[in-house]
């Protein structure tokens, strides 16, 4: 099957203007030559983002990102490259051949995937068949229709225990593959489907590639549990994943919110009523790669969780690490039923609707928590609530936030604004000594020689002239990685006539030991003034730096060296580059 080319890649980068691309997603601001914007990788509350209609790349001063056209999508939609490259095609109005860029992706765990399909089909087809009609009267039940077993791919396991194990095995699929993507169990020398006699339920990664399967018993069995879930393998890992998110993802963009609730059950009920801009977490303590799932989202964030102390728990839990991570959070907590979809049931999809169009802030939220437990007619627990709250204040930088805080308290409580004001300073300060700056990144430091260097290979990107002045006036680095990248830089000029950093930037997007050297020296070099007078001052500095280098390496072999013939030599050549320097 035909691929698609560098030559089309660099094709639609060139037709693509990265201005007109960011833009949008992100407000942009022009600046001079460059426009500007919030940086969407990091917790950016002024712009700190600069991009280029000259060069077609972008850079943020502040965390570091760096890239053209393609990595800023690939980082904005979470997607791979290729995935990427067809988002700016389709932006720019360019007819691209999907057969091209399916093969183009790369296949990792192409068996496993096949495995995990084929066992969804299995048990989707067990719904329609004698056996399944049981399970069809439950889900019915339950309000889910063929249309949402569709599409949740909702299956059964049936009673046969070895039924799927068979299937596999004639499909010519080994026992140990289906041990290893946790689809079996072994006892006694026999093979078990993990989830018999349940309705299933099939678990996906954020590609929405299937990863496991979660099964519900659907009779009244006594002594077994609800639930089975998959156990972690190399598919699958519970902390990484959240349930319906390659769903989710185009809705959260319409909507500009993501709902995180507990249950896939919770989420299939949402997205039965319409509400489709939904992820589960299956479980109740958010992971920090779910959480950067939910940053790469770029919304805000509502939290959904079960109607009990639990739940409760770790929305105050979860909501303290959405903020850290700078994400905007906001919290809906619903009465009555244990969880949405009871609550939704019960009460009608409108009723969950009013609640959904009216969630409180985090921060309402906590302070309405922090009274739990509390008698507030007693002296001593109003001091600490009240000491709590500022508490909690100190950490805002909202100056109208905490003048109606402190209005609030000093109203409801009859306590005087200036001794509440006087008290949140001694919480400020300790909040100023504990704060540690988590923006900017810690660069290594480069010496001149590695600046310098840095400075000859942005130049040798911005034209063949540039190479040929390298190749005349230096030729070679000292150092390994910047001789591999300007040997690359040769490279990809001899082959292509012509060079740029965005195109050399989709060149070496898969080469990993030279991709984040390159991405450094383009971001450091975007806004320079490129001209060769300027680049032979660079290559003057270098060649200097490293006839210097050379000439202690032989002081060394000349100290060392016992021969008298091989010391007059090495005593010819430092005199040679004594000359030379």
């Amino acid at each position: 099957m035909a691929i698609i080319t560098n030559e089309e890649i660099n094709e639609i980068r060139n037709k693509a203007n990265i201005v007109d691309i960011v833009g949008s997603y992100i407000p942009l601001t022009q600046r001079g030559r460059n426009y500007l914007c919030v940086c969407p990788f990091h917790d950016d509350h002024s712009p700190s983002m600069s991009v280029s209609d000259e060069k077609q790349i972008y850079k943020c001063f502040s965390c570091g990102n760096t890239g053209n056209v393609f990595t800023f999508v690939q980082n904005y939609e979470d997607v791979g490259f290729i995935d990427a490259v067809a988002i700016v095609a389709e932006k720019c109005g360019i007819d691209i051949d999907k057969n091209k860029l399916n093969s183009n992706k790369k296949t990792i765990n192409k068996e496993e995937f096949e495995i995990m399909n084929l066992t969804e089909k299995f048990y989707q087809n067990n719904l329609k068949t004698e056996f399944g009609t049981t399970a069809m009267d439950y889900l019915n039940q339950r309000g889910i229709s063929e249309a949402t077993i569709k599409e949740f791919g909702i299956g059964l396991s049936l009673d046969n225990n070895d039924s799927l194990y068979n299937l596999l095995l004639k499909k010519k699929y080994s026992a140990n593959k289906m041990l290893e993507v946790g689809l079996i169990s072994q006892t006694e020398g026999r093979n078990y489907d993990m989830f018999s006699r349940r309705i299933t339920f099939p678990l996906w990664d954020k590609d929405g590639n299937i990863v496991g399967f979660s099964a519900r018993i659907y009779r009244n069995e006594k002594n077994t549990s609800k639930y089975v879930n998959s156990r972690e393998t190399k598919l699958f890992k519970k902390g990484e994943t959240l349930y319906n998110y390659h769903h989710a993802r185009e809705f959260v963009k319409t909507e500009k919110s993501v709902i995180v609730v507990e249950g896939f059950m919770d989420a299939i009920r949402l997205s039965i009523e319409g509400v489709k801009n939904v992820v589960a977490l299956q479980g109740t303590a958010l992971t920090k790669e779910q959480i950067n799932l939910l940053k790469k989202l770029h919304v805000k964030v509502i939290l959904c969780l079960d109607n009990d102390t639990a739940g409760e728990t770790a929305t105050l839990s979860n909501g303290e690490q959405l903020l850290k991570e700078g994400l905007e959070v906001y919290v809906i907590r619903l009465s009555g039923e244990k969880d949405p979809d009871e609550y939704i049931l019960a009460n009608g999809i409108e009723a969950f609707k009013n609640n959904l169009n009216n969630p409180m802030v985090f921060f309402d939220f906590k302070i309405n928590y922090l009274k739990k437990n509390k008698d507030l007619s007693k002296t001593n627990d109003l001091a600490l609530y009240v000491n709590q709250v500022l508490e909690e204040v100190a950490n805002s930088n909202d100056n109208i936030l905490i003048e109606l805080t402190l209005k609030k308290l000093s109203t409801d409580y009859d306590l005087s604004i200036d001794v509440l004001k006087e008290k949140l300073k001694d919480f400020k300060k300790v909040v100023i000594k504990e704060v540690k700056t988590v923006d900017r990144i810690v660069k290594r430091k480069k010496d001149a020689y590695l600046l310098s260097a840095d400075k000859i290979l942005y130049f040798m990107l911005n034209g063949g002239e540039y190479i040929d002045e390298y190749r005349k006036k230096l030729g070679f680095f000292d150092d390994a990685l910047h001789r591999e990248i300007a040997n690359e830089i040769i490279y990809y000029y001899q082959n292509n006539n012509n060079i740029n950093p965005a195109d050399f930037i989709t060149y070496v997007s898969d080469k990993e030991t030279i991709k984040n050297e390159v991405m450094e020296i383009v971001s450091n070099g975007m806004d320079d003034d490129v001209s060769i007078e300027i680049m032979d001052g660079y290559i003057n500095r270098v060649d200097k730096i490293m006839v210097k280098n050379e000439i202690q390496k032989l002081k060394i072999e000349l100290k060392n060296e016992t021969d008298a013939n091989k010391k007059i030599k090495i005593l010819d050549r430092i005199t040679e580059l004594k000359k030379v320097d």
